[in-house]
């Protein structure tokens, strides 16, 4: 009988390990599609990263371009950025793709990022990374900064505008 009980708090004890230890990551890029609508993005809107390829605990909404954060700990955030220069807005001036973007928790910045191309068929790709103590309960996310040039690249084969985090500790 004593045996019995010793195996089910030794059982016990390896489901809480492993629960306790389980991975908080997720991983998004944006689609075609929605890079080819960053054109007409409002000053200081939230990016939206549609295309999930990891996302364990579901803690990031591509519908919200967010993400939740499920436990205090330190988390590492990278976000790459890449502008079409084949695009000019308005249509025949030189003032093809360009970004500023910010990885904000909540309210605060903890990041920012400037992506430029200034010449045509020369598009640019810039890539941020932050390692932070973030609380339980806070969203992170990216969003641009300032009255952006052009729009967003993003392509299945050809290069991605990523936001990806995991919790490190």
């Amino acid at each position: 009988m004593r045996m019995n009980v010793n195996w089910i708090s030794v059982l016990t004890v390896m489901v809480l390990v492993s629960k306790s230890t389980c991975l908080i990551a997720f991983s998004a890029y944006m689609s075609e599609s929605k890079a080819g609508q960053s054109n007409s993005i409002i000053d200081g809107s939230t990016l939206i990263f549609d295309k999930v390829e990891t996302n364990s605990g579901s803690d990031y909404s591509v519908f919200t371009g967010k993400f939740s954060v499920p436990s205090s700990g330190i988390y590492a955030f990278t976000w790459t950025i890449c502008v079409d220069s084949r695009y000019t807005n308005p249509p025949g001036r030189l003032n093809y793709g360009e970004y500023g973007t910010e990885l904000m928790m909540g309210s605060t910045k903890i990041g920012v990022l400037h992506t430029d191309t200034e010449t045509k068929y020369d598009d640019a790709c810039s890539t941020g990374f932050v390692i932070r103590y973030v609380s339980s309960g806070n969203q992170v996310y990216v969003r641009n900064n300032y009255a952006h040039q052009g729009k967003l690249l993003s392509k299945e084969s050809q290069t991605r505008t990523t936001f990806s985090g995991w919790k490190m500790q």
